[in-house]
């Protein structure tokens, strides 16, 4: 015949289901912290790859503005401001530049993260050839002003800098002093 298994009395439960769903918990937990710490990481390289990428366009508008103040100078314009050996800028909010190295307050942008300014100096001049005028007993000699110029700029929030370096020539006429 036929025999139930169920007898009306309580058996003894082992808690497999229960082992096993804890043991499942557990797991889930910690794919879930491991995704956390990846997204934070992910987050910190994204704010870095940010900060780098916006100091390298903060040292470039530097060098804009440096190259640009170089090339409205007149000849005698550029004579007097390299007589000091180094010529420096500072660039502000809404691209206006001032003269001089930046101060601790001076800020590029409007969030007030970045700094940037520029010192340049002059690698020389090179006289060219044939270019040599006579005026009054004394010549007059063309060249090209090789100009070095130097951008920094530096997010102190996130202790980042970037330095550009890049050579210019401006041809213009030589001063007398190097003409002896």
């Amino acid at each position: 015949m036929y025999e139930s298994t169920f007898t009306g009395r309580p058996q003894t439960q082992r808690g497999a289901a229960l082992l096993v769903s804890l043991i499942i918990l557990l797991m889930v937990s910690l794919m879930g912290l491991s995704a956390l710490r990846s997204s934070l990481f992910s987050g910190k390289v994204a704010t870095g790859v940010q900060g780098d990428a916006m100091t390298f366009e903060a040292a470039e508008t530097a060098l804009g503005v440096t190259y640009r103040k170089l090339n409205e100078m007149t000849d005698q314009q550029l004579y007097t401001a390299f007589a000091s050996g180094v010529v420096e800028y500072c660039v502000e909010r809404s691209n206006s530049e001032s003269e001089g190295a930046c101060g601790s307050n001076a800020r590029l942008d409007e969030r007030g993260l970045l700094r940037a300014g520029s010192l340049s100096y002059l690698g020389g001049y090179t006289p060219l050839d044939g270019s040599q005028v006579s005026q009054t007993g004394a010549g007059t000699i063309f060249a090209d002003y090789q100009i070095n110029m130097l951008a920094e700029s530096e997010m102190p929030a996130l202790s980042l800098q970037n330095h550009h370096f890049q050579e210019a020539l401006k041809r213009g006429i030589a001063p007398s002093s190097e003409l002896n």
